[in-house]
């Protein structure tokens, strides 16, 4: 999986592919009176605000990420109230920095419905602090037995 190392001044951010080309776009296709220079050569964009900010934008492959217990570090078949679903690993949550893109408030898992051993749906995430009784949080629990 691709993602970018955002760097702005000096601090460095892991973003989205999204969050990264939003703001590449932003740079190239809004008001001119912002930006002092940009460049982009093959997954590396710069750009140089005129408020003398430099964003530097590198695609890297994203680290693995693994569970809490360690149990698997991609997707994983898990049945709950007698439906299959295939569930990501936990995305951990991150504290809030004034140079990050985005924040996570708290750990997830994203889910879909599992449909002839394949995702079948929309992606629907599942956290510990949703009401007991609901599939997202009976995912979230039955993950992190």
């Amino acid at each position: 999986m691709k993602v970018y190392n955002r760097t702005e001044n000096g601090t460095t951010v892991q973003v989205s592919v999204k969050d990264a080309m939003a703001e590449v776009n932003a740079a190239m296709m809004g008001p001119r009176r912002n930006i002092r220079e940009m460049s982009s050569v093959q997954g590396s964009h710069t750009i140089v605000y005129r408020d003398r900010r430099r964003v530097r934008l590198d695609e890297v492959d994203a680290p693995e990420r693994t569970m809490r217990t360690g149990a698997y570090t991609t997707r994983k078949k898990v049945t709950v109230k007698g439906k299959s679903y295939i569930v990501t690993a936990v995305t951990p949550a991150r504290p809030r920095t004034p140079e990050a893109v985005s924040w996570i408030p708290e750990a997830y898992v994203s889910y879909w419905a599992e449909r002839n051993g394949t995702a079948f749906g929309p992606t629907r995430s599942g956290k510990a602090s949703m009401r007991p009784g609901t599939v997202g949080r009976a995912i979230w629990d039955a993950v992190n037995d």
